[in-house]
């Protein structure tokens, strides 16, 4: 590595880590400040809160640009900057880099909080002492986690043996090659909008019972709500489409503790969404509707001690690992969980009861039953999350697989579809049977779809049964949004957004459930037939940034598909060519390029698994443990890699413990086949993911065919090809979705609550 050489500490890495300290200080003083304005009301008081405030905001927006500006001009004399940039890096993925690690994403969490706080300056001024002193008061955590790990750091103050004090590297370690693509610029700012925006609820609770205020406070909080449930949702769908165009695996929601750590929260902030309706029309769930602002809150807090301590590293593949953070983000749950149970308990005696309606078809019913729906997943999603730290307790630490999560949501989406479906027509408190005669027609119109459905090949009973309610809750509700648009009534943002999730569940079912996908492999220039598609393979195209492509031709269409080498992964990375249809997407995920010579089998069986997960094949369960790598092969410049792959049977006997592996040197890559418990069976890995934990396994079928291509004198692509059926339902419903909940944001005003 080549260094440039810096005297000492910049004025601008010293102005940083001070600035870091005096924000911490600003908060700090503006947290009593607040509070005992709100006691005595004293304006001195104010003024004092508002100044520290006012200048904490100042220092963090100066932290911000201070990085930014550490950034866009490669100072890699700094850690933050060294660890996640280089050179090479366009603008906006360099600009993409101020979030690419924790000390920024911290700084991000500051940034868009200290907005917050000036929004509610001048908007909420009533609710600002309490509210303003509550979030301070997460925000001077937040601080002192950047105090301990600050991103103005010199390298040679974390790693004196690599850096001598004024050693400048000439590049920067660069960024994970995964989170180079456009999603990614946008996905993390928009999620952290919502992670931070929650603070606002928890203030917002916080401050209605040390007030006894228990019933205006949700006019005032629920427009925070909806903020929290469309940044949620928006980031976590934006989540999707970069693992579906980037990961190459061919989903869009694997089910990891990092997509958990954001679903769960966004469900318990949309049962409080619901829940506001319910009190503003009932006066009921006032209990409940703090109670669940707090939650939504701790629950960002614990996803945050999940993916950012050490506790899942063996089990997510997104998460930071372990460092010195642990204690602090351990304390960070602990503080703020243990202060919204203490001033709830204390409180909750305070809380008037409040009688909801008891006919079962009234709208307060349905809403309830569907907020108990989004809880219920919320809760068996959090006990799945939270496994390995659970089974930690007692014995070995265990993951929960994919279909844990999968086997609950088909029922949980058919009630929550059935729910949203019926709840339009039914009235405020009164039972209203009659009613459900109007959905007549839209029941014997999804009867009819769900029988097409029946016709054209879906003949399970969870996927038929899920369309015939998906398409009622579509109807129904779009139903209801055009009465909303004709007699110009703007509250019927509710109802569009109840349209995209319709959209969304047919979507999900379509592409997972009767997705089909199998290997092929294609001799360059020699075209193959794979679901009614022509393949050709045309080679290789070198592309500026090292970041090669295999050129594919389905039929007439030109597509390419990212396949290299990543020094900084140390492994292939891989990006999907997606061809989009009406009907469908086809899919091509590059597997391996075969150079000449080399012996080829089609005769396999492919599996792929992730880190932690079972996969049932042929009666035998696999559990993919990691990789086991050769470091001294490592240090030479070789790779050596093996998959550890545990065996069992249907009754959870252990029959053994394989571990097929692979060898690269450059770009020649060779395997180490293991068998197949029982018989000769070989099992090769087939495509690794470092980056992601995820391996793609060959098992050798058995048979008694001749090996293909043996010795072939052509280069060959193998590709996995998928056929993703109506995914494009999916996407459409979660546009809709995050418009119409855009809509109901905008829109909002107090009395359109009702």
């Amino acid at each position: 590595m080549s260094f440039q050489i810096s005297a000492g500490r910049s004025k601008s890495m010293i102005a940083g880590i001070s600035a870091t300290s005096l924000t911490f200080i600003a908060l700090f003083i503006s947290i009593p400040a607040y509070y005992f304005y709100y006691r005595r009301k004293d304006p001195f008081l104010l003024s004092t809160a508002r100044v520290a405030f006012y200048t904490a905001t100042g220092l963090i927006f100066f932290q911000a640009v201070l990085l930014m500006m550490g950034i866009l001009n490669y100072r890699f004399d700094w850690v933050y900057v060294f660890s996640y940039s280089s050179r090479d890096l366009p603008l906006y993925y360099l600009i993409s880099t101020f979030w690419a690690g924790q000390e920024g994403t911290f700084l991000l969490w500051l940034f868009l909080g200290s907005i917050y706080g000036l929004y509610i300056i001048k908007k909420n001024k009533e609710e600002e002492p309490l509210v303003l002193s509550f979030m301070n008061m997460v925000m001077a955590f937040i601080t002192m986690i950047l105090v301990k790990k600050n991103p103005f750091t010199y390298v040679w103050e974390l790693n004196p043996q690599a850096f001598a004090v004024g050693q400048i590297p000439v590049d920067g370690n660069g960024l994970n090659p995964l989170l180079q693509d456009p999603w990614m610029v946008i996905h993390p700012p928009v999620l952290f909008a919502g992670y931070s925006s929650t603070m606002i609820l928890f203030a917002f609770a916080l401050s209605a019972l040390v007030k006894r205020n228990y019933d205006n406070w949700i006019k005032t909080a629920y427009p925070y709500a909806l903020f929290v449930g469309v940044t949620l949702g928006a980031g976590i769908i934006l989540g999707g489409y970069w693992a579906y165009t980037t990961l190459g695996w061919g989903g869009y929601w694997g089910w990891d503790p990092v997509e958990n750590s954001s679903l769960i929260p966004w469900f318990a902030s949309l049962a409080l969404i619901h829940g506001i309706l319910i009190q503003k029309k009932q006066g009921g769930l006032k209990k409940t509707n703090i109670f669940l602002a707090l939650v939504t809150f701790v629950l960002v807090l614990y996803g945050t001690f999940l993916t950012r301590s050490g506790v899942l590293t063996d089990f997510s593949v997104h998460t930071f690992g372990s460092s010195e953070l642990d204690l602090y983000l351990s304390g960070f749950v602990a503080l703020f969980l243990g202060i919204s149970v203490l001033l709830f308990l204390f409180r909750v005696r305070d809380v008037e009861q409040v009688k909801v309606t008891t006919g079962f078809f009234t709208k307060e019913t349905f809403l309830f039953w569907g907020m108990l729906i989004l809880l219920v997943m919320a809760f068996i999603t959090l006990i799945g999350t939270s496994s390995p730290i659970l089974t930690g307790l007692f014995t070995t630490a265990s993951n929960v697989s994919t279909d844990y999560y999968n086997k609950i949501a088909g029922p949980f989406a058919i009630l929550l579809a059935l729910f949203i479906g019926i709840s339009p027509v039914l009235r405020w408190k009164e039972s209203s049977e009659k009613h459900l005669k109007t959905l007549l027609i839209h029941f014997i119109v999804s009867l009819f779809i769900g029988i097409i459905a029946y016709i054209i090949g879906v003949r399970s009973f969870l996927p038929i049964v899920i369309t015939f309610v998906s398409v009622f809750m579509i109807l129904v509700n779009g139903q209801y949004f055009y009465y909303r648009i004709r007699k110009k009534n703007h509250n019927y943002g509710g109802y569009l957004s109840h349209i995209g999730v319709g959209l969304m569940i047919i979507g999900i079912v379509a592409s997972s459930v009767y997705d089909k996908a199998i290997k092929v492999t294609l001799p360059i220039g020699s075209p193959k037939e794979a679901f009614g598609y022509v393949l050709t393979y045309h080679g290789k195209e070198a592309s500026p940034d090292g970041k090669d492509k295999v050129i594919i031709k389905i039929d007439d269409k030109t597509t390419h598909a990212k396949f290299y080498w990543s020094e900084y992964s140390r492994a292939y990375m891989v990006a999907p060519a997606v061809q989009n249809t009406l009907l469908h997407d086809f899919y091509i995920s590059p597997i391996q390029i075969i150079n000449p010579g080399q012996n080829v089998n089609d005769n396999t069986d492919v599996i792929s698994l992730k880190k932690g997960e079972d996969r049932v094949f042929e009666k035998m369960v696999f559990h993919f443990s990691g990789y086991d790598m050769d470091n001294h092969q490592m240090a030479q410049g070789d790779v050596y890699l093996a998959a550890v792959i545990s065996i069992k049977d249907e009754s959870g006997k252990l029959l053994n413990e394989i571990r097929p592996a692979m060898t690269m040197k450059g770009e020649q890559r060779s395997v180490i086949p293991a068998l197949l418990p029982g018989t000769e069976r070989k099992i090769i890995i087939n495509g690794i993911s470092v980056e992601n934990s995820m391996i793609s396994l060959a098992i050798d079928k058995g048979e008694q065919t001749e090996t293909l291509n043996s010795g072939q004198d052509k280069e060959m692509l193998a590709v996995e090809v998928s056929v993703k059926p109506l995914i494009n339902l999916l996407w459409l419903g979660t546009i809709i979705l995050v418009i119409g909940f855009s809509i109901s944001v905008f829109q909002y005003k107090k009395q359109d609550i009702e």
